[in-house]
């Protein structure tokens, strides 16, 4: 399988609040190995970081 062959999701609202700015990933360049894990402000941010390294 190969990058062309997977359906990438596709951004289909832009959320803006004082929590949350889902634009500032409109000129962000993905790369085919890229992994993005969010969390919400104050929801555990830290935790997950330190699971994650």
């Amino acid at each position: 399988m190969t990058s062309s062959d997977i359906k990438w999701p596709k951004k289909t609202h832009e959320y803006q609040s004082h929590h949350v700015d889902s634009t500032i990933w409109n000129d962000f360049k993905f790369r085919d190995d890229d992994i993005i894990i969010s969390t919400y402000a104050k929801s555990g941010t830290t935790w997950t970081q330190q699971i994650i390294s």
